[in-house]
């Protein structure tokens, strides 16, 4: 049995970075258990803080615990920092996984896949490691070969090496996340003010995360996970799930799937279900999914907020990211929500390539047409795996080598989150632009954060 440390990789520059544990991290905890190691997962955020005058995390050594296998899950953003963690950490292997991991890994650019974007790491793993991680901890407890093991990656004299990624996990036979090893169960993760009337009070719930299917369908190109297949999890499982977080008191629950309503049967059974257990929930959905009758009944079942990927105003823009809708629908999908009484919140993407001072407008003309109840405004980032990492000549852009660090979304206070320079927009415009919509945006649609 092996004493196995998982972390999500720290997140400061977020709104609140320990409101959610890393759902990957927690099936992972439970896939570990069940094949009998010890396994603990520590919020990284309790145990250290963020030097930004020197991009630097600082851990408190009282504070880590020794253990045979630190595994970390990375994003882009927090790469380098949860490098930073595993360097400090007493540790016989230092593990990190994530989709960071995967696509820079596995992906077109040869210049990232080198150890110096890894510092810290003794092995990498891509894909998605339930099944594949448990088989890397066996073997490191019977001292066998690590480097046998489908997605391990690490890194010798010859440059790296990689055996390619496991197949993808059946998650009908998941077992339930380990929800009661993450300690740090937040409240008031629900709550929505609008300027035009629409308030949820939910600042006494305490709120969980959710999947009840993995995977996206839809072809947009600033999205990594774009056409990727659907794997549903069963209802016995959600509903256990489901009942495990009731359990230990959470009472609200953010649905992250990235399109809920995609089978509106299913999500009726799954509002019935959220509903049974006295749940008010949140989840994501498309405006070409327009079912009126759907969103009333899911009002009735505790539905308080539908997140709708609108990204943009201007019909040019949409059709630049391959969105598949038009500003047209997306008013309509929101009044479609909304009439049903439920808060649609729209979120927005800043800096895609092709972006202009004439497509901001659209945008902030769109916001004033449609008046969403929330906007959530995003600089685009070109993500490892999407169409404009893996094509940015397509795009007329250029991946800066040294920017992964700076690729947060909603940090609208700080310049340096503008990587790209656009052939049509500087970085210095976009912060521009940025901050004007959010001012905008926390005047006229929203009095909470615009950023949420």
């Amino acid at each position: 049995m092996a004493k196995v440390i998982l972390a999500g990789g720290p997140s400061f520059a977020l709104f609140n970075p320990s409101l959610h544990a890393s759902l990957g991290v927690l099936y992972l905890a439970s896939s570990l258990r069940q094949a009998g190691h010890e396994v603990k997962i520590i919020d990284c955020h309790k145990i250290s803080t963020f030097d930004a005058e020197r991009n630097k995390l600082i851990v408190n050594p009282d504070d880590m615990e020794p253990c045979d296998i630190l595994g970390v899950s990375i994003v882009t953003p927090n790469a380098e920092f949860g490098g930073q963690l595993a360097a400090a950490w007493p540790a016989q292997v230092k593990v990190a996984g994530g989709p960071h991991v995967t696509y820079i890994v596995e992906g077109s650019h040869a210049h990232f896949k080198q150890k110096k974007y890894f510092e810290g790491f003794d092995f990498l793993m891509t894909g998605e490691c339930e099944e594949s991680f448990v088989e890397f901890c066996n073997a490191f407890d019977k001292g066998e070969d690590v480097t046998r093991i489908a997605g391990v990656t690490w890194f010798n004299p010859f440059g790296m090496q990689h055996n390619p990624s496991p197949p993808l996990p059946d998650v009908t036979k998941m077992k339930t996340p380990a929800y009661d090893l993450w300690g740090n169960y937040s409240k008031g993760g629900l709550q929505v003010t609008s300027v035009h009337g629409h308030s949820i009070d939910a600042a006494e719930r305490t709120i969980g995360s959710l999947w009840t299917a993995r995977g996206c369908p839809y072809g947009c190109s600033f999205c990594a996970d774009a056409r990727t297949k659907l794997r549903e999890e069963t209802f016995e499982q959600i509903e256990l799930e489901v009942k495990t977080l009731a359990e230990i008191g959470v009472t609200a629950l953010r649905i992250w799937d990235d399109v809920l309503t995609i089978k509106a049967k299913r999500c009726r059974q799954l509002a019935d279900l959220f509903h049974d257990y006295g749940m008010l929930w949140r989840g994501w959905s498309r405006v070409n999914l327009m079912d009126a009758d759907l969103y009333k009944y899911l009002a009735t079942k505790g539905c308080t907020e539908m997140g709708f990927g609108v990204e943009h105003g201007s019909a040019r823009m949409l059709k630049a990211m391959n969105k598949g809708t038009t500003p047209e629908a997306n008013t309509k999908g929101v009044h479609i929500c909304q009439d049903a009484g439920i808060s649609a919140r729209a979120y927005l993407l800043i800096g895609f390539p092709g972006e202009t001072w004439e497509s901001i407008q659209e945008m902030q003309d769109w916001l004033a047409d449609c008046r969403p109840d929330a906007a959530s405004l995003h600089m685009f980032q070109p993500y490892p795996g999407c169409e404009v990492w893996n094509n940015p000549q397509k795009f007329g852009v250029t991946i800066p080598p040294e920017s992964f660090s700076a690729m947060w979304e909603l940090n609208q206070d700080d310049p340096s989150t503008c990587i790209l320079d656009l052939p049509t927009m500087t970085k210095t415009e976009l912060f521009e632009a940025r901050k004007m919509l959010h001012d905008w945006v926390t005047e006229n649609i929203s009095l909470r954060l615009a950023n949420r």
